[in-house]
């Protein structure tokens, strides 16, 4: 990293940690846990390093109490603004969340816009989003980015990813599913000029043999979501499908936020950046130490909500940042982040 970017880093932890362990407005959650650590004031933890070889923690933790003792009693009377969600339970049970409406436009929102300006993804079209709605965050996320780029509301098709994993794949039960997703988007297709897609690999792949030449050339932009994408499909619905799209995609989950790809041509990797000083994500080996390639391991510096130290399931090599990235972006990235039982399929994205 650059010296501005590790100093803004140290800023947003001192301020965060000085909130989540101040004595009389701190979080209950962090407040016990510093305690259990012997750390008795923010002023001791020294950097990011200290931070999370002091305070680290994992999925449990974040199932263990109620979600207002992870947020500064200094917010607990605005807990009508609050923005909330849980994870997919994808490795588990679902954990939840909190965002100030503030860092949730910092966590999925801006990062997601600044990416669309700089690849030329499309403003003021028409969007179809195909995927979760609650109790995930990436529905509402949808729902601001369209407006934040021109677009009205994104029409709206919930698709349960916590269902749809129940059911083997390929099996009557998972076909029949997909199938009434992909006749309810349809119905919207045919009657609407939609510019721009945003669903899972599945859905696009469905969408694309029974939409029209027509109606695939409408499509200016493509966002994919929820799961990882393989080489084959990706030129598929590049080269074949939807041509004249740009092709968007992005690297989060509910616990962060989205670090979006900055380049969509001339891909041999997927590379994903954080956005701003919040959100610090790092490759590590099996001891935890700093590694160019490795396991992914994230930590969320919010006023609203602090992680620290989470481990990913999912494995990458460190992405430094390109010369010409967009403003905001400052914080190296990860290439190809994947699960180990695909690591010949980089994940494109694992936003649910």
């Amino acid at each position: 990293m650059t010296d501005k970017s590790d100093n803004g880093t140290l800023d947003q932890m001192r301020s965060v940690v000085a909130e989540h362990l101040d004595p009389r407005w701190g979080s209950a959650f962090w407040l016990d846990r510093a305690e259990q650590a012997g750390v008795r004031t923010a002023e001791e933890i020294t950097g990011l390093s200290d931070l999370v070889s002091r305070l680290s923690m994992g999925p449990a933790d974040l199932r263990a109490r109620p979600l207002l003792h992870y947020v500064p009693r200094r917010y607990h009377d605005q807990r009508h603004r609050f923005v909330i969600g849980q994870t997919g339970g994808t490795t588990g049970p679902g954990a939840w969340t909190v965002y100030l409406p503030v860092e949730f436009h910092e966590a999925f929102v801006e990062p997601f816009t600044r990416a669309a300006t700089h690849t030329g993804f499309p403003e003021g079209e028409t969007w179809l989003y195909v995927g979760p709605t609650g109790p995930h965050l990436i529905g509402k996320a949808a729902s601001a980015i369209a407006r934040c780029v021109g677009s009205c509301e994104p029409f709206f098709l919930d698709f349960d990813p916590r269902w749809s994993r129940k059911m083997p794949a390929e099996s009557a039960g998972a076909t029949r599913y997909l199938q009434h997703v992909l006749d309810q988007a349809m119905d919207v297709i045919e009657q609407q000029r939609i510019g721009v897609l945003f669903a899972t690999p599945p859905v696009l792949m469905g969408l694309a043999k029974r939409m029209t030449p027509k109606q695939r050339e409408q499509v200016r932009g493509v966002h994919y979501g929820g799961m990882a994408i393989n080489a084959a499909t990706l030129e598929e619905l590049q080269v074949r499908a939807f041509p004249v799209a740009v092709h968007l995609s992005g690297y989060g989950n509910t616990l962060f936020g989205c670090c979006p790809e900055l380049r969509t041509t001339e891909r041999r990797h997927h590379d994903y950046y954080p956005f701003g000083t919040r959100l610090r994500i790092e490759v590590v080996d099996e001891k935890g130490r700093p590694a160019s390639v490795g396991r992914v391991r994230f930590t969320r510096l919010d006023h609203g909500s602090m992680i620290v130290g989470m481990l990913e399931r999912d494995h990458a090599q460190v992405a430094q940042l390109p010369a010409h990235a967009p403003a905001g972006f400052v914080l190296p990235g990860v290439r190809d982040p994947h699960t180990p039982a695909t690591a010949h399929q980089p994940a494109v994205a694992t936003l649910y």
